[in-house]
């Protein structure tokens, strides 16, 4: 469809700004590859000074033009606001679940607490395997060709099977196995150990999700040492004893 050279002049503006619709694009396109004079008057209105002389000549246009490009870069701003608003809102949901469910921030009471421990000299499991485990195998002895140090298996009760070096036998000579139970679900214990007690500042479970309906193991922990106290220490330096040989 062929346009007068009128129509077509008035789509410039529209057109040098890319912000008419395809239709129109293509007809403007197709005039100025068969129109010079409407060609000139294109690549005069490109010019910056022809540009600028125009627009005081088609004031209408070039305000609708403005319009356009004005609600365009409105429009583009919106959508990558709701873009980052919702990537925002994800990771807010991810940030929120993973500390109310997954990190072990509430305290809890020492009185809602039950700590015990067991422990084993190095010699007796050795030497007595099947004692401390029911039907458990005899222990293995074996060398680690790589370093040639004696490794030695020894099965734990509450913990199983594992396997120490010869050194850590003879270095420590018992192990201690300090068990905690409590009807939440212990995630992780601030402690220390200074000779033989291990002081406890703290016992954390997460904010949700925490609690079962009854009193159970929720943590097991194995110290290369032979402990004889386990101590609460308040904020205010009071200690309690919670379990002692």
């Amino acid at each position: 469809m062929t346009y007068p050279c009128g129509i077509i002049r008035d789509l410039l503006p529209l057109y040098i700004d890319d912000v008419c619709n395809e239709e129109s694009k293509q007809a403007v396109e197709n005039h100025l590859s068969e129109c010079e004079k409407c060609r000139n008057y294109y690549e005069s209105m490109k010019s910056t000074e022809g540009f600028v002389a125009k627009e005081n000549d088609n004031s209408e246009d070039m305000k609708m033009a403005n319009n356009l490009k004005n609600v365009k870069s409105k429009i583009n701003k919106k959508i990558r606001n709701i873009v980052l608003g919702a990537v925002a809102a994800m990771v807010f949901v991810i940030v929120g679940v993973t500390l109310l469910f997954n990190v072990a921030l509430k305290e809890v009471s020492p009185d809602d607490v039950i700590v015990s421990a067991n422990v084993y000299s190095f010699e007796e499991l050795i030497e007595n395997p099947a004692s401390n485990v029911p039907n458990s195998e005899s222990v293995t002895i074996y060398s680690d060709d790589s370093d040639n140090s004696q490794k030695i298996e020894v099965r734990i009760p509450e913990i199983g099977e594992i396997t120490v070096t010869e050194d850590t036998i003879e270095k420590n000579k018992y192990v201690t196995v300090f068990s905690v139970s409590s009807e939440y679900f212990i995630r992780t214990i601030k402690h220390e150990i200074k000779g033989d007690t291990i002081y406890i500042s703290a016992f954390k479970t997460t904010l949700l999700n925490n609690k079962a309906e009854s009193y159970q193991k929720t943590m097991t922990s194995l110290q290369f040492s032979e402990i004889n106290r386990i101590v609460f220490v308040e904020d205010d330096g009071k200690e309690t004893v919670l379990w002692s040989k």
